[in-house]
């Protein structure tokens, strides 16, 4: 979508030799944590007691009010979670970013937007099959590797003392001026920057909402009918995001769907043929990696919240969890390459891209479980341990069916992330064009996201595009499928839940 449409639309739009860029690039990252971030907080959100809401209600406060005061600031650290989550996910994109920004090693300028760029992930994925074994160029890859999680390290880092002082009562207000004005600095020269005389009339609106915000000029009344209308817009955005791109791949797609292109292998490069073999192949990896990664995940995140001490191990484990949330795909495929491919001597196989996987998920699952277990109202377990029961025992009967909801979020959100992951099986698992199904873990398998990505980049014609768009469509309703067994599942524990 972004390397058909949106590079297409700037082009022609300002006139551009390419309309490739680091700003096309930030709109498809933004639309691809949208997901991450709003699934996150609203269940976050629908886990404050509802005796929170009554109380403000029966105090006399407004809708909006009883949300801007109560509902917020009680799930604000799962929210910010959320955001961190995001973070990572857009840290750790490899082929979207790399289809649409450019791959062309010069120095970013802010205000040249359709200027071709290269991350450094793009790098790895490009020239780690070109660079020759153990010369200094494949060497240096590994060091990029290195430096991303060196900036994958302090990102979360600071994300993490964010959500700590946000669980603060009471923060230095010293502390927090001065960190405002750190951050109204860099903001002023930011945008004088990138807008230059613009930058007048956006700073005057900025002071005018804060002054109208400062004096309460505007009635409770009205500011909530502001704030509803700018929640509503919102959603309205990100729904018509979703149909837009819905509609394009549905519209140029579907007429491909066949019976002969839905159960036969490829031929002629994927021009002819069909995408059997792959959608197999992605449903085994998929299926691996939530088998290895579920267990581990849900039962670190117990661990972590409901027996680990509060401590300096805790905090080194937590950090490390979501440093590695917040660690590029193409890192752990790289692992996966030098791990279980190369020491391991298993090659390319479907085992390796399951484990690979399951590793990049793993942190997801951790997380939003850990999290989820923090929304549960203490006095619920007090109430089990009133009664008699064990820890273990107010575990798996009050705890864990409470917070099922928020650990199959994780798993929606795990199931989505490995089905359209196509860095960590670049170098682990994925194979272009196979004719047959793989007859154990130790053969390679195709991957309808590696597949798509080779016939859109690399295979010529038009046939080749048609195919590319019906594989768009079958991987598509492939993840909606996944998605709505798991949120039906999700909403059914919802609803049992009575606190």
């Amino acid at each position: 979508f972004g390397m058909i449409v949106l590079v297409n639309f700037f082009q022609a739009s300002f006139n551009v030799a390419s309309g490739e860029g680091w700003l096309v690039a930030s709109i498809v990252l933004a639309i691809m944590i949208l997901p991450t971030i709003t699934s996150i907080s609203e269940d976050v959100i629908s886990s404050v007691p509802y005796e929170y809401i009554e109380g403000s209600f029966a105090l006399g406060a407004t809708k909006w009010r009883t949300i801007r005061k109560i509902v917020l600031p009680a799930s604000l650290p799962g929210i910010i979670a959320s955001i961190v989550l995001g973070i990572g996910r857009a840290a750790g994109e490899t082929m979207a970013v790399m289809m649409v920004i450019g791959n062309s090693p010069l120095m970013p300028n802010l205000k040249m937007p359709f200027m071709p760029l290269k991350t450094i992930t793009s790098a790895m994925a490009i020239e780690m099959g070109e660079s020759p074994t153990n010369s200094m160029w494949h060497h240096a890859l590994y060091g990029l590797a290195v430096l991303l999680l060196i900036i994958a390290f302090f990102v979360n880092w600071f994300a993490m003392k964010i959500i700590e002082r946000s669980k603060k009562a009471r923060v230095n207000e010293k502390l927090k001026k001065y960190a405002k004005i750190f951050f109204s600095i860099i903001l002023f020269f930011l945008t004088i920057y990138i807008f230059e005389i613009y930058s007048i009339a956006i700073f005057g609106i900025f002071l005018l909402l804060y002054f109208i915000m400062k004096r309460e000029i505007i009635s409770e009344r009205i500011s909530q009918k502001i704030a509803f209308s700018l929640i509503s817009l919102c959603a309205f955005i990100s729904i018509s995001v979703l149909f837009i791109i819905l509609y394009y791949i549905f519209s140029n797609g579907i007429s491909g769907l066949t019976i002969e292109f839905l159960t036969k292998p490829p031929s002629n490069l994927g021009r002819e043929g069909g995408i059997f073999p792959a959608i197999v192949g992605t449903l085994l990896l998929v299926g691996g990696a939530i088998l290895f990664a579920m267990p581990l995940g849900i039962g670190a995140g117990i661990y972590l919240n409901e027996y680990a001490r509060e401590g300096k191990i805790k905090k080194i484990i937590l950090s490390s969890i979501t440093m590695l949330n917040g660690t590029p795909s193409i890192v752990f495929g790289l692992f996966g390459l030098t791990f279980f491919v190369i020491y391991l001597k298993w090659g390319i196989c479907l085992l390796a891209g399951q484990i690979t996987l399951a590793l990049m998920i793993l942190p997801t699952i951790i997380k939003t479980t850990q999290e989820t277990l923090k929304t549960i109202p203490k006095h619920v377990r007090e109430g089990s341990f009133a009664l008699g029961a064990t820890k273990w025992q107010t575990i798996k009967k009050i705890v864990l069916p409470a917070s099922l909801p928020g650990i199959m979020t994780g798993a929606i959100l795990s199931i989505g992330r490995a089905a359209g992951e196509t860095a960590p099986i670049l170098f682990t698992a994925a194979v272009f064009s196979q004719r047959f199904l793989p007859g154990s873990v130790f053969e390679p398998v195709m991957a309808l996201p590696y597949h798509l990505f080779i016939i859109i980049t690399s295979v010529p014609g038009e046939e080749a595009r048609g195919n590319a768009f019906a594989t768009a469509v079958v991987l598509t309703l492939l993840v909606i499928v996944l998605y709505m067994g798991a949120i039906i599942i999700r909403n059914r524990y919802r609803k049992k839940i009575r606190w």
